[in-house]
């Protein structure tokens, strides 16, 4: 039982360790966008006219061929939150994902909350509309679409 109480225990204070280091700087994003312009292609966090939305999936953790695996300290904050969303599943309902985005939202004002959760389906709609759109609705539908990304960066969605 004392056991079970030291790793409760060490669960909150690494969470709140991690927190206090995400303070520190800004969470890295995991969405990039390709952009090509003038036959050059180039890959950034901020969005581009035209660009293409890549989901990257960092690294986590490199294993030696001993077995023994290394992980940075990034990584192990990364899992520690994942232990959290699960824990916390069958009160919240939310998945891994889910949770990440209301964690990463949650300093927001409300009115930006509000202004990120309408996005969040536009966004959506907007992208599979640019996948299926001829060549002469593609310009005005990428406009809209970089419009409302800058937005949900601007805001920090």
């Amino acid at each position: 039982m004392a056991g079970l109480k030291r790793a409760l225990l060490g669960l909150v204070l690494a969470g709140s360790v991690g927190t206090a280091a995400a303070q520190m700087l800004p969470a890295p994003s995991r969405t990039m966008y390709k952009c090509t312009a003038n036959n050059v292609t180039s890959y950034s966090d901020k969005p581009c006219l035209g660009a293409e939305r890549l989901v990257v999936n960092p690294a986590r953790g490199v294993s030696k061929l001993s077995g023994t695996e290394r992980i940075g300290k990034d990584v192990q904050d990364e899992r520690i939150r994942e232990i959290w969303a699960d824990a916390f599943r069958p009160i919240s309902g939310m998945t891994r994902e889910e949770y990440e985005v209301y964690r990463r939202r949650f300093k927001l004002s409300a009115a930006a909350k509000q202004e990120c959760r309408r996005l969040d389906p536009s966004l959506l709609q907007l992208e599979a509309m640019e996948r299926v759109a001829d060549n002469s609705a593609k310009a005005r539908i990428q406009r809209d679409l970089f419009t409302l990304r800058q937005r949900s960066t601007d805001l920090g969605c």
